[in-house]
C-alpha cells in the first residue's frame, strides 16, 4: 500500500509543481487536474481492496484488484468528475457548503469498489450513509486530525529540513495521509454497509 501511495502522491506532486490544482490560468493546470482525474480511479481501485484485506487480516489479491480496476475505472472516473463538480459548486457558495457536500459524498468510491454500484447509485448510497450528522461530524473531525498531523509534519519539514528532504517528505507524508484517510473511511463504510 505504501509503494502504491508513494507513487500516486509522487505523480500528483510532480504535476502540482507545474501548476497548482486551483491555478486555472496556468496552461499546465490541465496536467494537474487531468492527472488527478485519471490516476485517482486507478489508485483507489487498487488501494481500497488492499485496505479491506488488511482490515480482515488477509493478504491483498493484487491481480484481482488489477482485473477489477479495469471494470471500475469508468464508474470511479465519473464519480470523481461528479463529486468534484458538486464540491466546487458548493465551495463557490462558501467554503462550508463545499466541505459539507464533500463529507456527504465521501463513501462513493467504497460503494463503487465494494458494492459494484454505478457512480450515481454510489453517490446516493453515500448520501444515505451520511444522513446521521453526528457520525458525519465525527468522521470530519477524524479526517481533520489526520490533515492536521500532515500539515504539522510538512511545516516542520519546511522549517528545519533541506529542500530535497522537504520534497521527499511531502510525498511520503501525503502517501501516509492518503492511506490513513482511506483506512478510516473504508472501515466506517464496511461497518455501515458491510459490502467489503
Amino acid at each position: 500500500m505504501l509503494v502504491l501511495s508513494v507513487g500516486y502522491s509522487g505523480l500528483l506532486y510532480a504535476a502540482g509543481l507545474q501548476a497548482d490544482f486551483l491555478d486555472v490560468r496556468n496552461p499546465f493546470w490541465v496536467l494537474s487536474v487531468g492527472g488527478l482525474l485519471l490516476l485517482s480511479p486507478i489508485y483507489h481501485a487498487l488501494l481500497l481492496p488492499a485496505i479491506a484485506a488488511a482490515l480482515r487480516g488477509t493478504r491483498a489479491d493484487w491481480r484481482a484488484a488489477l482485473r477489477d480496476a479495469q471494470d471500475q475505472f469508468p464508474r470511479l472516473f465519473l464519480g470523481e468528475v461528479l463529486v468534484g463538480a458538486v464540491v466546487i459548486a458548493g465551495g463557490l457558495l462558501l467554503l462550508i457548503p463545499g466541505i459539507y457536500v464533500g463529507m456527504r459524498l465521501i463513501y462513493y468510491k467504497q460503494s463503487i469498489v465494494f458494492g459494484r454500484r454505478s457512480a450515481i447509485h454510489a453517490l446516493r448510497e453515500s448520501l444515505r450513509m451520511t444522513l446521521d450528522w453526528r457520525s458525519t461530524i465525527g468522521l470530519f473531525f477524524g479526517l481533520a486530525v489526520l490533515y492536521g498531523c500532515a500539515v504539522g509534519f510538512d511545516s516542520l519539514l519546511v522549517a528545519y529540513a533541506p529542500s530535497l528532504i522537504v520534497h521527499v517528505g511531502a510525498i511520503v507524508g501525503t502517501a501516509l495521509l492518503l492511506i490513513w484517510m482511506n483506512v478510516l473511511v473504508t472501515s466506517l463504510y464496511v461497518d455501515g454497509a458491510g459490502d467489503a
